[in-house]
């Protein structure tokens, strides 16, 4: 008896341990945390997948049954939609998740790149088929042309412009003699392209002169940070192909007009101060205009006069204008009464983008002034700084000495700086704009250059012109031999002009009207 009961307590024992080890794979969790851990790997996936490294648009963020995620970005709680909001240059940015599951919680970091719209990193690219040879495209006849343009948009890469109803020609200066081209399109009706305001006319400028690719974006920029200008053109890199041949990057910018969209002045055709929009133009006579028609001569710089439209602008309208500009020189040379007639603040900062750039076109041309009705006179935008900022042979191009308000430059600026109390203004706003702005642009300057160096390498193989002079590069641009050796030359120039005006200004000199 005694072994029949040690052999049914041993049985006993062993049906116990055996349903003890079942029940420990009935409740091991085990299998959960192998469960768990393939959603998030599924999830990691997921955010990798739809997270984009290039951010330039808004982007909805993903949700994932089951999974309770916030969202960071910066460090600022954000809900299902990430807004792009354009930064100055482009930005690295981070967003972050905290994903739920259960009792599981995981933390995935993004690092991402926040576009400028005007950055080169958008790697925007215009194809323009044009129903003749690009070459026969002429300045005075518009041909029939479409235009498709494609671009990032965040991480993937797709048209993001197509329109057929555009026609194209010619325009420029001394810029259409140069090999590669500058051009003007003009839509059937406003389109926006890359984010631009809406309108019927655009600009490719040519860049030709410009190895750096980037003095007229930087000098719309800077004057876009200046409270007092009131618009500032907007700007986009492109690369360009007329009919499937490649033709290098162009600057695509706004046409120089009053619009809605973009500077906008009314109209009152029954006032003679009718709002005007005009343009210092030495070629005045050389394009055939007419004083009294097409605009205007006072102490010997002819203006034309672009804006109100034909169907408005009568003989009359020209001569009030005049004679309004002949009043405000009079009240500049006696130094009395001239903030009656033009806004002093917009001038300082106006003067301030050509005096620091050193604009060969300062007393020349494309300076746009206008008037709204009831109100004193402005300038702006600012345009055309291709051979400013040490790019011009044919002037005192270094980033010493003044130059705008010299003789035989613009006589606005010299009056205006023959004023003491113009001159305090002057310089106290200078020396805000060195402290605040200047550092901003430089760094623009360096990040624009930095994204610009595959397109620019790919605009060099195309027109090799990097060791070769090509009017009126000063020599110091000619042995610049590389990319970024042109994108330091501006930087340094820029740098070293802004601290020679910041000293300039405080001199005992400029207190007392010298500029010698």
């Amino acid at each position: 008896m005694k072994k029949i009961f040690i052999f049914l307590t041993l049985l006993i024992l062993s049906v116990t341990m055996v349903a003890c080890q079942d029940n420990d794979v009935i409740y091991d969790e085990e299998p959960d945390l192998v469960l768990d851990a393939a959603r998030f790997t599924e999830l990691e996936n997921t955010l990798d997948a739809e997270i984009p490294y290039f951010f330039n648009q808004n982007i909805l963020l993903p949700s994932v049954s089951d999974f309770t995620l916030e969202w960071t970005f910066n460090d600022e709680a954000i809900t299902n939609i990430l807004i792009y909001e354009p930064p100055m240059i482009d930005t690295e940015v981070t967003l972050s998740v905290v994903a739920h599951f259960g009792e599981t919680t995981e933390t995935y970091t993004f690092e991402m790149l926040q576009l400028a719209p005007d950055s080169a990193a958008n790697a925007n690219v215009m194809h323009i088929q044009v129903d003749i040879p690009i070459e026969d495209v002429t300045k005075t006849t518009y041909r029939n042309a479409s235009v498709r343009v494609f671009g990032r948009n965040n991480s993937q890469y797709r048209v993001v412009f197509e329109n057929n109803m555009v026609e194209i020609r010619g325009r420029g200066n001394s810029t259409w003699a140069m090999p590669k081209r500058p051009y003007r399109l003009k839509f059937s009706e406003d389109v926006s392209i890359l984010g631009m305001p809406a309108a019927r006319n655009y600009v490719l400028l040519n860049e030709y002169a410009d190895k750096s690719l980037l003095r007229n974006t930087i000098a719309y920029k800077f004057s876009g940070m200046l409270t007092h200008i009131e618009h500032a053109a907007s700007t986009r890199v492109v690369e360009v192909y007329f009919n499937g041949r490649y033709n290098g990057v162009y600057t695509l910018t706004e046409h120089m007009e009053i619009h809605e969209n973009k500077l906008f002045v009314p109209t009152d055709p029954n006032s003679l101060d009718a709002g005007y929009f005009f343009e210092l133009d030495q070629r005045f006579y050389e394009h055939g205009y007419i004083e009294g028609y097409d605009g205007f001569n006072v102490s010997n710089n002819p203006y034309t006069v672009k804006f109100p439209s034909d169907d408005i602008l009568t003989p009359s309208h020209i001569e009030y204008i005049r004679n309004y500009v002949v009043d405000m020189e009079s009240a500049l040379r006696n130094q009395s009464g001239y903030e009656n007639y033009l806004d002093v603040d917009n001038f300082i900062d106006y003067f301030i983008v050509q005096e620091l750039f050193k604009n060969v076109d300062v007393g020349w041309g494309s300076v746009f002034i206008y008037k709204r009705p009831n109100e004193v006179l402005k300038l702006g935008p600012i345009w055309d700084f291709d051979l400013a900022i040490g790019n011009a042979d044919y002037i005192d191009y270094g980033f010493q000495n003044w130059y705008g308000m010299r003789d035989h430059k613009n006589i606005w600026f010299q009056l205006m700086m023959a004023i003491p109390e113009v001159r305090t203004r002057f310089r106290d706003r200078y020396i805000e704009i060195y402290d605040t702005i200047i550092p901003d642009i430089l760094r623009v300057v360096e990040s624009f250059g930095e994204a610009m160096q595959p397109v620019a390498n790919r605009n060099f193989n195309r027109w090799d012109i990097l060791n070769h002079y090509v009017w009126p590069n000063p020599n110091e641009v000619v042995s610049q031999t590389t990319y970024q050796g042109q994108v330091d030359y501006i930087y340094n120039y820029i740098d070293q002009r802004a601290t020679w005006m910041y000293y300039a200004v405080q001199s005992p000199n400029f207190q007392n009207g010298i500029f010698d």
